[in-house]
């Protein structure tokens, strides 16, 4: 059975990114491959708005998360932020590489106390921070800029989960003086799930020969040498999914051509109407609207209805998939639209998910105007 993907993540590819994928399987080497190869892990670097170098690692988002820990985090002072699902998933994979973790805890639907944040990191010596940017269980949107420059007074080291935020919020890596950023092909890229995609100042990057990581694969000095060894056929020490790679690269095309600032605008305005949408409904956001997320739209019913049971009718009856919540005690009470694909973000995609809202609260006795809430979402 084959459902509209209004989930955050995998996502509903443009028709575009869909053909390239679909074609012919290439060989992974050759001047041909390493010419696409060299063509994309540049577009992404120029998208993070960095010179650094980008690294397309096969696996998951969480690949690249692993490859911070294991290349930066071995025995470090390490400060996480965690205010939701995925901080708490970046705490453990530094707690593997480092017995000197220590993390801020927020509240689940509070953003980051950015004056806790300085007060920590003026007394800690800190030689690194990891924070997530969207944390997706929540559908929050943390201050990275604003963390980025208060790490920057006390010379510690910023790194990112920036899985659920890259090709949608504003990121500007080299401005903001952010070491390293993480993410992956499934959202905001619009592609198939199999990359780690991990994005390293070029400082740093200069500056590693053969990391201290205790893994051969996720040692990023291997990919240095290997890049600097066969630069001309081979320039990565694994073979790589051709037809994905072919597939982000015409995603980065297509986003530099439409320009990244233009399609930062086209997220925040899908945005705030479909969050018009739910309010008109008499729900809510999980998070204040001023924090929200921009690609996903996590929404509080308030307890009018139960969250799960209205994502299996939406699954059954109009074969379309959105989140639930990650946390068990909120399945009952939250769920999450997911719209981080230019596909998912079509009115017509939208307004299945609003009508089908609309539909289930009318079944169970909610007075509604669903008529009122599409204009406020077209």
């Amino acid at each position: 059975m084959n459902y509209l993907l209004m989930i955050p993540g995998p996502v509903e590819m443009p028709d575009e990114i869909t053909e390239a994928f679909n074609g012919q399987t290439i060989a992974h080497y050759g001047k041909e491959f390493r010419d696409l190869y060299i063509d994309t892990v540049e577009r992404l670097s120029r998208i993070m708005g960095s010179e650094g170098w980008s690294f397309l690692i096969p696996g998951s988002g969480t690949t690249a998360l692993e490859a911070i820990g294991a290349n930066f985090c071995r025995q470090k002072k390490c400060m996480i932020l965690n205010n939701g699902h995925f901080g708490d998933r970046i705490h453990e994979i530094a707690s593997k590489y480092s017995s000197r973790v220590e993390q801020l805890i927020f509240e689940k639907g509070s953003t980051y106390d950015l004056e806790v944040v300085d007060n920590y990191l003026s007394h800690g010596q800190y030689d690194l921070l990891w924070m997530v940017h969207v944390d997706t269980s929540i559908g929050i949107l943390n201050p990275l800029k604003e963390v980025a420059s208060i790490a920057k007074k006390y010379g510690t080291k910023v790194f990112v989960d920036a899985i659920a935020s890259s090709g949608i919020e504003e990121i500007k890596m080299d401005q903001w003086q952010i070491s390293g950023i993480a993410n992956a092909t499934q959202k905001g890229f619009s592609c198939p799930a199999g990359f780690g995609l991990l994005t390293v100042n070029k400082g740093l990057v200069d500056n590693i020969e053969s990391s201290e990581a205790d893994t051969w694969c996720l040692n990023l000095g291997t990919w240095k040498k290997y890049y600097n060894m066969w630069n001309d056929w081979h320039p990565y020490p694994v073979s790589l999914p051709t037809n994905l790679v072919k597939a982000l690269n015409k995603s980065l095309e297509l986003i530099e051509k439409d320009g990244i600032d233009r399609r930062v605008s086209m997220y925040r305005d899908v945005s705030a109407r479909l969050v018009r949408a739910v309010k008109k409904l008499g729900l809510d956001l999980f998070v204040p609207e001023s924090v929200s997320a921009h690609g996903l739209t996590a929404v509080n019913t308030l307890g009018k209805f139960d969250a799960s049971a209205f994502t299996e009718f939406l699954k059954q009856k109009y074969s379309i998939q959105i989140g639930g919540s990650l946390d068990k005690n909120m399945k009952s009470t939250v769920f999450r639209i997911g719209h981080m694909s230019t596909k998912q973000c079509m009115n017509r995609n939208l307004l299945s998910v609003m009508s089908g809202l609309g539909t289930y609260m009318s079944l169970n006795n909610i007075n509604v105007d669903v008529q009122e809430a599409i204009s406020a979402l077209i």
